[in-house]
């Protein structure tokens, strides 16, 4: 039996060994007309492409500051994703202003998605007296001549939610959720990654429900809270370790990754010109951000890492990274001055037997490209 590609070429399935493959549907696009084999209707063709067109599974798992709703925001207007709900942990902001703000988000874009409150602390970080001495203001933001310049306000400019929180813990609802859903679940948690590491605890079956964790986290020679740690892996790194050696699938876009795909300012004014609410939001924040971060010192202001955003986009495209390496994983819990650095092995990165990889470099024009095309299909103002 041959199946018949977009360019009318046919390929018998058998040959380079794809007769097992489930996503060989991705392969091709599905014709205006079922395939004929030896006379007898296949529906096989059909079948594989309705699979292509089904979509992915996802629990967003966030700390709703600025990028975080940029990310929330393209995720719901990809239109490619089934977000089963959106767990909120602390981060950015303590556990009840990150709720509001992920509320805030939904209600703006009048998208019915639950949202459920989950760990106001990490795992057991803060039992160590002391332990965040090496991040001793928390880096979101400065106070300048009675004016707060931060990369994080402790409330988004969005009307006050109106929509409300459920009931359910959110680690709770992650097991649930994922032991009920038909298939397997990505988990895309861009804050700290406490509730994930918690639901694992709970429940380390939920692994075989998993289909990969992407990371917002972690980074290799570099850190944005200390020398050499990322903000989300820096403030709960025991959760990281365990998603880390539970044997899931995991992707870390880093902060390597994600300065090496920076929006611009014109950029940034390119999404407020779409006239639309969310292109205004995902515009405004760009640029308070990048304000911020001039004033702290980090950098001159002319541009600006968007990093949960690039989650969301290496979920919707992978080939929105273009350095991807299979590289083994772990990260420092000692509580010294490497408290939270990824750790990367280097060698070896043909071992089939490692779950874990690590994003050095992503495609910056196809990442706005991206942020752009979904930016431009929010509520207009």
């Amino acid at each position: 039996m041959f199946f018949y590609c977009k360019k009318e070429e046919a390929r018998n399935p058998a040959i380079d060994g794809w007769e097992n493959q489930e996503n060989f549907s991705a392969i091709f696009v599905i014709m205006d007309k079922t395939v004929e084999s030896d006379g007898i209707l296949d529906d096989t063709f059909k079948q594989k492409g309705e699979k292509a067109m089904e979509k992915k599974k996802v629990i967003m798992d966030v700390d709703t500051g600025s990028d975080d709703a940029i990310a929330i925001m393209m995720a719901v207007l990809s239109g490619q994703l089934d977000i089963l709900g959106i767990t909120v942990t602390q981060g950015n902001r303590p556990l009840a202003n990150c709720v509001e703000n992920t509320l805030r988000v939904l209600d703006m874009l009048e998208a019915d998605i639950p949202v459920y409150a989950g760990c106001p602390a990490p795992m057991v970080r803060d039992l160590t007296p002391g332990r965040g001495a090496n991040n001793p203001g928390g880096g979101v933001g400065i106070v300048e001549d009675g004016v707060e310049y931060t990369i994080h306000p402790a409330y988004l400019d969005l009307p006050a939610a109106h929509s409300q929180v459920q009931k359910k813990h959110a680690c709770s609802f992650l097991v649930e959720a994922i032991h009920a859903a038909e298939g397997k679940v990505t988990l895309i948690p861009v804050g700290p990654p406490t509730n994930i590491g918690m639901a694992f605890r709970m429940d380390p079956t939920i692994a075989q429900k998993v289909e990969e964790v992407v990371f917002m986290g972690g980074a290799v020679d570099k850190g944005n809270v200390t020398p050499v740690a990322e903000a989300n892996f820096f403030h709960d790194p025991e959760a990281v370790k365990i998603v880390l050696d539970s044997g899931v699938k995991v992707r870390c876009i880093t902060l390597n990754a994600t300065h090496s795909a920076e929006i611009s300012m014109p950029q940034a004014d390119e999404l407020i010109a779409l006239g639309t609410k969310s292109g205004k939001l995902a515009g405004d924040l760009i640029h308070l951000r990048a304000e911020a971060s001039r004033k702290m010192g980090w950098h001159s202001g002319q541009w600006e890492a968007i990093h949960d955003a690039l989650a969301v986009a290496a979920v919707l495209d992978e080939s929105i990274i273009t350095d991807l390496r299979r590289q083994k994983c772990n990260i420092d819990i000692n509580g010294g001055f490497g408290d939270g650095q990824l750790i990367v092995e280097h060698r070896n990165e043909q071992d089939l037997s490692v779950n874990t990889y690590v994003s050095y470099r992503a495609d910056g024009e196809k990442f706005f490209a991206m942020m752009k095309e979904m930016m431009a299909k929010g509520p207009k103002i």
